[in-house]
């Protein structure tokens, strides 16, 4: 192998992306099989220390064996063994703190060191496990700790069920939590007179957010997020300003938040003149207790095992090669978490710092060939350099962000840099206010005043760019292939690619013109219907060309949100069959994701129902933000290209105020390229004999619920096909229906066992497709 060819001279960087590479595609592997990467892991062991040294086969060899060995890691990981699910009686140790739902009804918490006991006596273990249950009235939250004995149903939680939805089994994995039990019947807690956290990193992180509201009263909520990563002080729209002027990524604890807390560290014991040695072991201990604080947050610890790494060779005053000692820290955190090679919060980390080495390195190199740069104070000097560095970060970043919030924020690219700078110094001014007020409070109290002023016009300047008109461009989803692209040509100009300009031109040009193909690349232009898995709730998304009609948004809007946003597409008719949470909850998070909605249609007398306080705010809401609200009644009818949509109930005016919104369901029939749909929403028995009629599809009334699903009614649709949105774990719900459909022939599905529901439309030919089993 050639000793001056990058693997030659740089092989941790390449062993490090083939571990990484193991991991991301064994993500891909669903049958994973244990045998299989501990053979290819022994092979390539037994290869590399039978070839010859210094030989590619024998690179090769070792780069397989690291390919093996972030597979069978993310493996074991991710496919842990779990116990059947049913009834137990279940204890366990909180940990951490216990919170409540956003509904405000369930409690949140996570145990440890559990054991589940069955109706038989056998007994299992599991680490950790994600517990949820409704309280008494006026119960007090587990405190971490306590001990917890009660009664509880165990579940496997679920992953994907939506295209570009929340997979909630992986996120629970990542953080070591295999498992989800519901329920607390019967539930014992001790000791009974714990009154605060038993850890004293938790007692500290609670003591120092109290300290923060009382230094910075209304702008405490900045501090707290920059500080401690509690979010939950700042309000929605100013979070909302934050994505939209392009510079979210600052609000959460991360590698640039550390590495502020390790300049300020490295600033104030500068006077003590301390050894490479003690100033590095001090840094890390400080970092370490700072990650216990946070709860070991992986974003922290991450970036923390980082700065270490890349400063110790600094303090040591040893050369050190940036890309790999970048690599060291990929390998070492990924070997003990390879789940988080998924996490959002470790790809900023790591691609920012590769951003700073690559392209930094480059700007900084290209600016000081200029001779008015090198004339320029040094002042002004510097801070064009730390904006080319920060710069460069935020274009090595560009692509996880864009495909996790959908936008790009043409505003953030010129800002982000201000703001990472005035970030730095806000810190600066929390931290030693937080100092002096461990000495003289009402001195800190006076100190925190200009922080504060400087913290109000820090948000002022957000929300001012939030606000200015074009911030930031729609995106859809980029696909790995372009993903692909895009790294190579960011990599192409740095010093780490050692080809001739010509030659880095040409190849640039080509990758260039293979972007600029993409968007012309076939689409998916055909008519479909998603019926989306949202529990006991509703979601339905029509897509026609450029036409998208949306059914009801659940609860919580969340993946139909994705779905509209990675497919870049804007709602022409918002329908909510009527205003009740499950089935116009989501409308919340629908009017803030910033997706254009031409108008929300409703049934004729939906605002007057009884039972609508909890949506019609969302209503009033979308007024005031320009939303048309129209009323439909029976004869209405809605068009697109191979789209008719004609409402059959509620009639026009017979809709008398008070009724429950139930009985006011939109009903709705779709022809659809030749094949006829009902779509029901919770209508009730009562009134089906004058909404229902045949036809071919039907999404099955009110989840399925007996009361309002007899023979009789269904037998006035007579589908061919039966679409039921509900839950697996309460499919009892929907038992009766089940059966009544089955009888008649029809061909059912239920989003609780299959996933989303798309169904395709052609010529008077449906084709189905299910998210979980992927079975056309």
């Amino acid at each position: 192998m050639n000793p001056r060819a990058f693997p030659a001279q740089r092989p941790l960087v390449c062993w490090a992306a083939a571990f990484g590479c193991g991991i991301a595609l064994c993500r891909l592997w669903a049958g994973f099989v244990l045998w299989l990467p501990v053979a290819g892991l022994l092979i390539s062991l037994a290869g590399a220390l039978l070839l010859p040294r210094k030989t590619l086969l024998r690179f090769g060899a070792v780069s397989l064996a690291f390919f093996f060995l972030g597979a069978l890691l993310f493996g074991v990981k991710a496919h842990p063994q779990l116990p059947p699910e049913g009834k137990y009686e279940v204890q366990g140790r909180v940990t951490g703190e216990s919170v409540m739902a956003a509904d405000g009804q369930r409690v949140k918490a996570v145990i440890r060191d559990v054991t589940l006991r069955d109706a038989d006596g056998h007994t299992t273990q599991a680490l950790r496990a994600y517990w949820t249950y409704y309280p008494l009235e006026d119960a007090a939250l587990p405190l971490d700790g306590q001990w917890a004995q009660f009664a509880g149903q165990v579940y496997h939680p679920q992953g994907q069920v939506n295209p570009y939805g929340f997979d909630f089994r992986f996120h629970l994995l990542k953080q070591g939590i295999p498992l989800g039990i519901s329920g607390a019947r019967e539930l014992i807690l001790e000791p009974s007179s714990q009154l605060t956290p038993a850890n004293p990193f938790l007692r500290a992180r609670q003591a120092l957010h109290a300290r923060i509201q009382l230094l910075f009263g209304e702008q405490a909520g900045l501090a707290s997020a920059l500080l401690l990563g509690i979010k939950t002080d700042l309000d929605q729209e100013m979070t909302h300003d934050f994505q939209i002027a392009g510079i979210a990524h600052v609000l959460a604890v991360s590698g640039l938040h550390v590495g502020i807390l390790a300049a300020f560290l490295l600033l104030i014991t500068k006077p003590l003149h301390l050894s490479p040695r003690t100033q590095l072991l001090l840094l890390s201990a400080i970092l370490l207790a700072y990650c216990a604080l946070l709860d070991f947050r992986p974003s922290v610890l991450r970036a923390s095992i980082l700065f270490i790494i890349l400063l110790s060779g600094r303090l040591f005053k040893r050369r050190a090669d940036p890309l790999t000692s970048l690599a060291a820290a990929f390998f070492i955190i990924l070997l003990i978490r390879p789940l988080d090679l998924f996490s959002l919060g470790f790809q900023l980390s790591f691609l920012a710092v590769l951003g700073i080495i690559t392209l930094g390195d480059r700007f900084s190199a290209g600016l000081r060939r200029f001779s008015w740069f090198r004339r320029l104070p040094k002042l002004l000097q510097n801070a064009l350099l730390a904006y080319g560095t920060t710069l460069a970060a935020s274009l090595a970043t560009f692509v996880p962000l864009s495909n996790v919030y959908h936008r790009v924020s043409l505003i953030g690219l010129l800002i982000s840099p201000i703001a990472i700078v005035m970030v730095g110094l806000l810190m600066a001014g929390f931290l030693g206010v937080l100092l002096i007020s461990f000495i003289h409070i009402p001195f800190a109290i006076f100190a925190a005043t200009p922080v504060k002023l400087l913290t109000q016009g820090y948000l002022l300047g957000v929300t001012f760019f939030a606000k200015l008109p074009y911030a930031s461009l729609r995106l859809p989803y980029i696909p790995p292939a372009a993903v692909g692209l895009i790294y190579l040509l960011i990599h192409i100009p740095t010093r780490y690619v050692a080809w001739k300009p010509k030659l880095k031109f040409i190849t640039a040009g080509i990758l260039c013109g293979l972007l600029a193909l993409t968007p012309f690349l076939p689409q998916d232009q055909s008519l479909r219907y998603i019926q989306f898995s949202t529990g006991f709730a509703d979601s339905a998304v029509i897509v026609d060309g450029d036409t998208t009609f949306v059914i009801d948004t659940g609860e919580h809007a969340g993946d139909v949100v994705n779905y509209l946003s990675a497919n870049n597409r804007r709602v022409n008719h918002l329908i909510i069959t009527h205003l009740h949470r499950d089935h116009a909850g989501g409308l919340e998070q629908l009017l803030h994701s910033n997706i254009p909605i031409e108008e929300i249609l409703l049934p004729y007398g939906a605002l007057t129902a009884r039972d609508i306080d909890e949506c019609l705010p969302l209503i009033e809401r979308a007024e005031q933000m320009g939303i048309p609200i129209r009323s439909l009644g029976a004869g209405d009818i809605l068009e697109s290209k191979h789209t008719k949509a004609t409402v059959t109930w509620p009639v026009t005016d017979a809709f008398y105020p008070g009724m429950a919104a139930n009985h006011g369901s939109l009903v709705i029939y779709w022809e659809l390229d030749g094949v006829s749909m009902l779509t029901t929403g919770d209508i009730s028995a009562a009134y089906a004999p004058y909404a229902l009629s045949t036809s071919q599809v039907l999404k099955v009334p009110h989840h399925g619920s007996r009361a309002d699903n007899s023979r009789d009614s269904l037998g006035l649709v007579s589908p061919q096909l039966a679409l039921i949105t509900g839950s697996a774990h309460q499919a009892d719900r929907y038992k009766m229906a089940l059966s009544h459909l089955d009888d008649a022939n029809a061909f059912t599905l239920s989003t609780g066992d299959t996933g989303a529901i798309t169904l395709r439309f052609s010529n008077g030919q449906v084709h189905i497709k299910t998210h979980l089993s992927l079975e056309d």
